[in-house]
């Protein structure tokens, strides 16, 4: 019985070899035909109702000189109505009114028309796809045939219907028929091409038949005689062999993929795709070898990673990258700007796919060194590229986000190692002994920061001569630096105060400033004003850095605040709207610091008047005044406005807070006396008279504002606190007695009346 049963499907076997092919080309075949038959119907028709409408003479000869010509023999003669020139719009039209494709009648014909002459073409070459694919698959299932039996017969078969395509596509040439649009050559050819990249797949990937550079080989002539064909027979064929090539390992799958084949063959399909978008500008086909180049890794990181895929993984994500992004760097000066754009596009959308298959392949790779020289070689690629061709220059920028997402999401181990104090301040550790600043676990990940940091601050800085963005350039080469060592010093000192990291912050800034020097001397190579602005802002933020990494408390918020008038200073000088930006930023952190901070009365607070208040709030007060009045009119309203705002702010609290630290002591005391109440409302009136006095003079909306916010605040103290809760004559615990009560109750109700 099983020799029965062998024979049975044996048979079976042939006459699906055999008979299944021919039915779908025989099908293919009449589908041709009939559509030839149906444009020549077409062409008569055309013909008998005049073809093309005949431009109209210059002069319209007179009536008696010739009757006009019949157009064809045996033509009737024109109606009568159409004589008397009454439908004189319908003899307009080559067609007559039924067959034209304004009514319903021939959109449904052209329905009828695509169903017949294409899309059952396409569904018959695809179920040829599929009947290829699965001739091998269906094999493996059953253990019939051998495996050289099986692979031989896909590829006979890829061959034959490849030669059937190009075979049509040639007799239509000699006929005649090369305008005309005929989807049975191509539908052919591209299910040829489906089944030859399955069967040489399967010659490597499951039987082991041919070495990784036979397969190679076989799969990248295939792609290349795809890439030819294509560019003989249409897009089409590249769309389904595409499609055919990236769906091969879904359908011949193994219980242990391999993945050196299996990425060589994806970047050899990817490249061919590419390929044809440079020689025929296909864009549509770029986009989607794209998305199928991308689909693979991401489905390889879920499903099949395992240790040691770094190495082929990172090869094909740089091959990725160059397919997509060469013909770009070899692209031709002489391209249209719209052709131009479209590349551009292309190749912008490539890099960011490859950068986020990076950032994948280094966390998937725990950080290891392959997957970290991969990231650094994108980095690198992406700078040239950039500075070669200024179209592109965002991939600069890319790289840079790329590096910092990287450093920021690093698997860091948990390392905890004491440090010896080095000084003490009020019996508090300041700082610890500059001795090992890293443990030796964290060297991979601040070497890593360091050589990143020098890539894109060197890189962006000798790309900065002659660019058509400096200010891109700057930002680049500036920025970077100072946010790896930002998430740096976040990752690793967890923002502790530690005196070798101010030192380094330094040390930047010192290299920032170095820049900016440069580019002043050479403005009108190096990018002006903009990239000027960029490194003084990478300075002052240096400079910011470092005073947080030593200084704590009320030191650290007056040292940010003292940049402000640095940062207006440089604004006058250069008129970047940068500075404006980091000047609003720093504006912000100083008033969340002092204003917003609830955890600054828990500050020690010792001695009388002079305290850290005085220093804490006075200096910064003065600081937004100053900077206020340099940005002047040059600067954003808004920016000028906020200064002013933090100015008034922080002389408010220090009086407000001044006084409770003269009448009370402790700023964190439970009880709110009738004497600090009445002074703080004092306080808050006149300085609200004062505010009022300045509104009046001009067009200040802080000072108008402020004044009627300070009223408002000493009108409900006066009222809800002193003249109610306050009241000595409420609660006889309250009462006060002698020339001491009499000053008191002069200051709580005479002097608020006043």
């Amino acid at each position: 019985m099983g020799e029965v049963h062998i024979m049975a499907f044996a048979a079976l076997l042939i006459l699906y070899l055999v008979v299944a092919p021919a039915l779908g080309i025989w099908a293919l075949v009449i589908a041709r035909r009939g559509q030839s038959e149906l444009r020549a119907l077409r062409g008569e028709v055309a013909a008998l109702h005049g073809g093309a409408a005949p431009e109209a003479p210059a002069a319209e000869p007179p009536a008696a000189e010739a009757p006009p010509e019949t157009p064809y023999k045996g033509a009737a003669p024109p109606p009568p109505e159409m004589a008397a020139g009454e439908p004189a719009r319908a003899a307009a039209s080559p067609l007559p009114r039924s067959a034209r494709r304004s009514d319903g009648t021939g959109a449904w014909n052209r329905l009828e028309d695509s169903l017949t002459s294409r899309w059952l073409v396409w569904v018959g070459a695809l179920a040829l796809c599929f009947a290829g694919a699965f001739l091998v698959k269906y094999s493996i299932d059953q253990g019939v045939l051998g495996p050289e039996v099986r692979v031989l017969l896909g590829l006979l078969l890829g061959a034959a219907l490849t030669g059937a395509g190009e075979w049509l596509r040639r007799r239509a040439a000699a006929r005649g028929e090369d305008g005309r649009t005929d989807y049975v050559p191509p539908a052919l050819t591209a299910a040829g091409i489906f089944t030859a990249f399955a069967s040489g797949y399967a010659a490597y990937a499951l039987y082991g038949l041919i070495s990784p550079l036979g397969a190679f080989v076989l799969l990248a002539a295939i792609g290349v005689g795809s890439v030819a064909l294509a560019l003989l027979q249409g897009p089409f064929i590249a769309l389904l062999g595409l499609l055919g090539g990236f769906l091969t390992p879904l359908l011949v799958q193994t219980e242990t993929p391999a993945v050196w084949p299996l990425f060589a063959f994806l970047l050899v399909l990817a490249g061919s795709a590419a390929a044809l978008v440079q020689l025929r500008g296909w864009r549509w086909l770029g986009w989607a070898a794209l998305a199928g180049a991308a689909c693979w890794p991401f489905l390889w990181y879920l499903g099949a990673w395992s240790a040691g895929d770094a190495l082929p993984l990172g090869l094909y994500l740089l091959g990725l990258a160059g397919v997509f992004l060469l013909p770009r760097w070899l692209a031709r000066t002489t391209e249209t700007r719209e052709t131009a754009v479209r590349q551009d596009r292309l190749a912008q959308g490539a890099a960011a796919v490859v950068a986020l298959l990076a950032f994948a392949l280094v966390r998937m790779d725990a950080y290891g060194a392959t997957s970290l020289i991969v990231l650094g070689l994108l980095c690198a690629a992406f700078l040239t590229l950039a500075r070669r061709d200024q179209a592109l220059d965002l991939l600069a920028a890319l790289g840079a986000l790329l590096s910092l997402a990287a450093v920021a999401a690093w698997h860091l181990p948990s390392v905890i190692t004491g440090k010896d104090v080095f000084y003490e301040f009020a019996g508090r550790d300041l700082a610890t002994v500059p001795g090992p600043v890293l443990p030796p676990e964290l060297l991979p990940f601040a070497g890593t920061a360091a050589l990143l940091g020098l890539l894109f601050g060197l890189g962006g800085f000798l790309a900065l001569r002659n660019a058509r963005r400096p200010g891109l350039w700057a930002a680049v080469s500036a920025g970077t630096p100072i946010w790896l060592f930002s998430i740096a010093y976040w990752r690793i000192a967890a923002f502790e105060i530690d005196l070798a990291w101010g030192a380094a912050a330094l040390g930047l800034a010192g290299l920032a400033l170095v820049a900016a020097t440069l580019v002043r001397r050479d403005a009108a190579r190096l990018g002006g004003s903009l990239a000027l602005g960029a490194y003084a802002t990478a300075t002052v933020a240096a400079i910011s850095l470092a005073l947080a990494m030593t200084l704590e408390q009320a030191w650290l918020t007056v040292a940010l605040a003292l940049q402000l008038p640095a940062l207006a200073w440089i604004h006058g000088h250069l008129k970047d709207r940068m500075l404006q930006l980091v000047a609003a930023l720093v504006a912000g952190a100083v008033l969340v610091r002092l204003a917003l901070n609830p955890f600054v009365i828990d500050y020690a607070l010792e001695g009388g008047f002079f305290n850290w208040l005085l220093y804490g709030y006075g200096i910064p007060a003065a600081a937004f005044f100053i900077a206020a009045r340099a940005f002047g009119g040059g600067a954003d309203r808004r920016l000028t406005m906020l200064l002013d705002a933090g100015a008034l702010i922080f002389t408010a609290l220090l009086i407000t807070l001044q006084i409770r630290h003269a009448v009370v002591g402790p700023l964190d005391a439970p009880e709110h006396p009738l004497l600090e109440q009445a002074l703080q409302s004092i306080a808050w009136l006149i300085l609200a008279a004062g505010l009022q006095r300045i509104a009046a003079q001009g067009r200040q909306p802080v000072a108008a504002w402020g004044a009627r916010i300070l009223t408002l605040l000493a009108a409900a103290q006066v009222f809800l606190l002193q003249l109610l809760a306050s009241n000595p004559i409420h609660d006889p615990a309250l009462q006060i007695h002698g020339s001491v009560g009499a000053n008191i109750l002069t200051l709580a109700y005479a002097a608020p009346a006043v």
